[in-house]
């Protein structure tokens, strides 16, 4: 990705961040959620949390991973959204697979008396998995359901997931060719179309996401 792209897209994301981490603490119905805070993970022991660091401490490395991703490395998760009325936060991550390429990863969490709940997506470009049947199965930009993930190399469930959901299927099929338009996809997915039009870049994809209405049916 462009430097120029890398520095806008890095901004909105870590704009965001700061904006509902300081929504957070105003929102009653999110008080159990503060357990998925950086503080509040070191004292409840949970391994997937949002990160407290502002904007001015995260941007270069957000900035570098859009740019140019090292291999199995991934970001500090982001807060990036909030449903209060029902309890929900969603928080969201950059990872750079084996190969390189960046991928989203966006997961809800909610803290309840007794139990916590969580559900996530991963925004992937293109796998192929060897030889054989089935090797290309996601050999396409895709979206899927997860039930667990990488954390600092380790598998980590998560938090209340469904031991049922499967996650291999369905592979939502993505309009996308770059990572930016991958980004764009779990941000538009998680937090909606209305933050989008803040966001100045040029992008196929974005422009369509802020087609609504009557537009949203013009042919692609």
């Amino acid at each position: 990705m462009e430097s120029s792209a890398a520095r806008t897209l890095a901004k909105f994301l870590l704009d965001l961040h700061d904006r509902n981490i300081k929504n957070f603490a105003r929102h009653p119905q999110l008080s159990r959620c503060k357990k998925f805070s950086e503080r509040g993970a070191f004292v409840h022991n949970i391994d997937i949390f949002f990160t407290d660091k502002s904007s001015y401490m995260l941007a270069a490395q957000f900035e570098a991973m859009l740019m140019s991703p090292t291999a199995n490395t991934e970001s500090p998760y982001l807060l990036i959204d909030l449903e209060p009325s029902d309890g929900w936060i969603k928080i969201f991550r950059l990872v750079a697979t084996n190969a390189g390429s960046l991928n989203a990863e966006v997961i809800y969490l909610k803290a309840e008396l007794g139990a916590d709940r969580s559900f996530g997506f991963r925004y992937e470009h293109p796998e192929i998995f060897g030889d054989g049947p089935g090797a290309d199965k996601h050999a396409f930009f895709h979206v899927q359901p997860i039930k667990r993930t990488s954390v600092g190399g380790q598998d980590v469930d998560l938090p209340g997931s469904e031991r049922w959901i499967p996650t291999s299927t369905p592979a939502f099929f993505m309009m996308a060719n770059c990572t930016c338009e991958v980004v764009l996809y779990a941000i538009h997915s998680a937090c909606g179309w209305m933050c989008l039009k803040a966001l100045k870049l040029e992008s196929y994809v974005l422009k369509r996401f802020l087609m609504v209405g009557e537009a949203s049916k013009s042919a692609f």
